[in-house]
């Protein structure tokens, strides 16, 4: 069976893509797939595709809206989403419940990084998050969101992005994800934007106390190739499990090639203190599946809470 893959390059997967971990059964065809879904996009929707590395923010929404994808319970991309809040200096938020009520500046809503930093807001903090304002550059075309609050505007006028609100004022805070290196130099040297959380303490903090180590993209597979073939997604699951493995194993090695100064040392020290955060599986990964479950449906990015049964593939729900 030849079955399109993501074009990933993350250390952890690369073996599925140099070759030295096979999918029994299966030619992996790489390639890019969307990890977005601002819009229609057919091929997930009729399940016409293999596997693909999607924004957790779409995956639960996608499946109430019975389009043909399945989830696996690979999380293969995580990012700590304090590091994502951005305040103005001069908006009077010196504490988390200081949002309340304030206009937070977005790239796309929802997304994972929104979802679950709202959540994490509202649980562990006590932000009212129904009061917040959204200013997004845009929305969902195919998928609702069932409550009006909190309110979501899209930005009119000339596209901006959102760090560029912040500076410029038309914001109070940001939560969105930052993949650009003069971006985040901007914010972090501009003397009227500041973090509202010491981002490395809060993440340690809540992994010790939850286990939660905030996923931001998985692998979904073809609903069709599922019913086609029940056994494939534990395949498929075994062996990411497997590149993991042999990436992790690289570094300990000291042949993973990264320029990373100490890299096997960083690594060693990280294993002692997190041990895996990237830990695959439903059982494994259960607090991390089940917050994201729940803070979907508070936040209406599904109208209900979504079983497990119905966002992963019978096959790897022992895993």
């Amino acid at each position: 069976m030849e079955l399109s893959f993501p074009n990933m390059r993350y250390d952890h997967t690369m073996p599925l893509l140099d070759g030295r971990v096979e999918i029994p059964g299966v030619e992996i065809v790489p390639g890019p797939t969307p990890a977005m879904v601002t819009k229609d996009i057919p091929s997930l929707r009729t399940g016409d595709f293999g596997l693909c590395d999607l924004n957790t923010g779409y995956w639960l929404s996608a499946i109430e809206a019975g389009w043909e994808l399945i989830g696996l319970p690979l999380f293969i991309k995580r990012k700590p989403v304090y590091q994502y809040l951005f305040c103005r200096a001069d908006a009077g938020i010196d504490r988390p419940k200081d949002l309340e009520g304030k206009r937070i500046g977005t790239n796309f809503y929802p997304t994972g990084i929104t979802i679950l930093l709202q959540g994490l807001l509202q649980h562990r903090h006590g932000v009212d998050t129904s009061s917040l304002v959204w200013v997004a550059n845009g929305t969902s075309e195919v998928f609702p969101v069932h409550k009006d609050l909190p309110r979501v505007e899209v930005a009119e006028g000339e596209r901006k992005a959102p760090w560029d609100r912040l500076i410029d004022g038309e914001v109070d805070a940001i939560i969105t994800d930052i993949s650009d290196g003069p971006a985040w130099e901007r914010l972090e040297g501009d003397p009227n934007v500041k973090r509202l959380f010491d981002y490395m303490a809060e993440d340690r903090k809540l992994y010790q106390e939850t286990g939660i180590y905030t996923p931001m993209h998985l692998i979904v597979m073809s609903k069709k190739l599922d019913r086609e073939d029940p056994g494939l997604a534990r395949r498929v699951y075994d062996a990411f499990e497997q590149a993991k493995r042999i990436a992790y194993q690289d570094i300990v090695n000291d042949r993973a090639g990264f320029s990373v100064m100490y890299l096997r040392e960083r690594f060693v020290e990280q294993t002692r203190e997190w041990g895996d955060p990237w830990k695959y599986g439903v059982g494994g990964d259960k607090a991390n599946i089940e917050s994201f479950v729940a803070y979907s449906a508070e936040q209406g990015i599904t109208s209900r809470k979504l079983a497990l049964d119905e966002v992963f593939a019978s096959s790897t729900l022992d895993t």
